[in-house]
Order: structure tokens, then sequence, then C-alpha cells
């Protein structure tokens, strides 16, 4: 992976990079990061950025948890968060770029609260008084009490007819606009139509009395993930990217059996190249052998045609070929 110092020589990181690598990293050095089309950051170099985007919303003395929304977090704090990502990675200038950045660790930090809640937050295990003393390490203390009495005091359920909305719900409503539609030029809209017309069906033909909630949640996860990899994150959730950009493209191609096709094509592929190279191998070898024959007797003095023969033989078959 390519770095610059202050000075603008570039240098090449090989092997693997981690977030404490960018953090040490002194002396103006910045890392290269490519983009595509979406402002979303690709290759090594995105990858780096992405996680180190992801360990910066950890860490509370620059990404506040204690704040509940956001949006709400100081704007100088966030500028600060802009300033030090640039500070080690070159990003092309823009807002746009700013406002992918900080949508990304906001994501980020809302998925660490996320996963704080769920180690730590049992109520019917423990009491207040134990879970508030149950401090993480490189949480502040007053910090970690403010989380935990949000936690008690039941703003942080987004309700709704009381409960919390499930995925699909969530998915919805948080993807439109300040006037209920969806943005244009986003899949969104099909991704959702798919949605209501499975969830539709599947509670039609449901024997069962199982919430519509929960097959709502089914089929938004069948639809949000791989099937073949439960592991794998939903597609497209990433750096300034909505999912639905690009969910709406795998699931065409699930849908009309491409993707299989494809696969079976690859394979093809792959055997071919993998002959084709094996041939080309021979061939190089042959006009190494004759090459060598032919300067050998012509050090000698003593060239024969068939030594001219043989090698012309195989400079046109390897050209040919």
């Amino acid at each position: 992976m390519r770095y610059t110092d202050a000075e603008g020589k570039v240098e090449v990181w090989s092997g693997s990079i981690q977030p404490h690598d960018v953090w040490l990293i002194k002396g103006g050095f910045r890392f290269e990061v490519c983009f595509n089309r979406y402002y979303q950051p690709i290759r090594k170099g995105g990858a780096v950025l992405v996680k180190f985007v992801a360990d910066i919303a950890k860490k509370a003395e620059l990404c506040p948890i204690g704040v509940v929304n956001w949006r709400n977090v100081n704007k100088q704090v966030q500028a600060d968060i802009v300033e030090l990502i640039r500070g080690k990675f070159i990003i092309p200038d823009g807002k746009i770029y700013n406002d992918a950045m900080l949508k990304h660790v906001g994501k980020h930090r809302r998925q660490w609260k996320f996963e704080l809640k769920a180690r730590y937050f049992n109520p019917t295990v423990r009491t207040r008084q134990q879970i508030e003393n149950d401090n993480p390490g490189g949480i502040v203390r007053g910090t970690w009490l403010e989380l935990v009495k949000y936690w008690y005091s039941g703003q942080s359920k987004e309700m709704e007819h009381g409960r919390e909305p499930g995925g699909y719900e969530f998915f919805d409503r948080t993807h439109k606009t300040k006037d209920g539609v969806y943005p244009e030029n986003t899949n969104t809209q099909e991704l959702i139509d798919m949605a209501k017309s499975k969830i539709d069906a599947s509670v039609a033909s449901s024997s069962s009395s199982k919430p519509r909630i929960e097959v709502e949640d089914e089929v938004f996860n069948e639809l949000m993930y791989d099937k073949e990899n439960s592991n794998q994150k939903p597609v497209g959730y990433g750096f300034g990217v909505k999912r639905s950009d690009v969910m709406g493209v795998h699931a065409l191609l699930r849908k009309k059996g491409i993707a299989s096709e494809m696969n079976n094509d690859n394979n093809d592929l792959k055997v071919k190249f993998a002959r084709h190279k094996k041939e080309t191998a021979n061939l190089i070898m042959r006009l190494s052998s004759s090459v060598s024959d032919l300067l050998t007797a012509v050090q000698s003095g003593h060239v024969s045609p068939e030594t001219l023969a043989a090698t012309n033989s195989a400079l046109r078959t390897i050209t040919a070929q």
C-alpha cells in the first residue's frame, strides 16, 4: 500500500496494516485511498481507512457516546475527527467527502453503543447499581452513567404502538426523506416493494400465529443478507453508500439465476486459462532450447539448416499462439 511523507515522497507498505499502525505513524505520512463513484473507499487503502474510522468511533475521548443523537454532537468535535482522518489519509477535498466520513463514524458509533448495551445492559439478571459499577475500560465513568441512565429511561427505544420497530420497519422509515418519499436514483423503493410482496405472501400462507413483525424481520434478513454466508455484512453496507444502492442488483441476479451461471462461466474460464498457461510455458521452453542451440552453433561456426529450421518453427508457433 502506498503512502507519502510531508514532502510528497512515495513509499510502499507491504503486509497487514491495523488501526494501531495508523495511530503510531508520524512525520506527516499519509496513506493513499481510492474511492468509487459512491464516495466509498475501495481496495486496500479503503479497508484500512474503514477500520481506522471504526476505531475512532470506539474512543470516547474523540467520539463521545454520551450524546444520544450523533447529529447533536458538537460541530467542533466532528470537525476535529475529519481533520484527524485527513491527517492520516489522502482524501479528496470537498464537503461531500467530509460528510461521508462523519456519516460512517456515526454508524460505527451507533453500532458500538449497541454492542455495549447487548454486553452490559441485562436488567433482568443484574441490578442497576451492578450495571453502573461494571464500567467498561476506555469509557469515562460519568459518560457510562449517563449511558446507563439513558437505557433505563426508555427513550432508547423508538416506541411505536408500545414496541420497538423491527429491522424492515426501521429500514423503511430511516431511508425516507422528510417528505416521506424515497430518494431518487436508488433501488430502495424496489427493495421495499419486493419485501412487502414477500411479507404479504408469507403472512397469507402461514398457518401459525407468528406475529407480523417477526415475518417482516425474516423477509428483511433474507433480502439484505447473503444466504450462503450468514456472517457476511449486509450487502453494500459501508462508507457513504446505502445498502439499497446495490442491493437491487444482487436481488435481480439471484432472482434470474444469473449469479450461478456467472460462477459456472468463471470456472470454465479458469480451466481454459490454466490450459493456455501450461501450453505457453511449454512453447517458451521449446523456443529457449532452440535459441540456445542456435547460439551454440553460431559460436562454433557450424550453423546447420536443421538448427535454423527448428528455431524458426518455434518462433512461428509461439507468435501464432
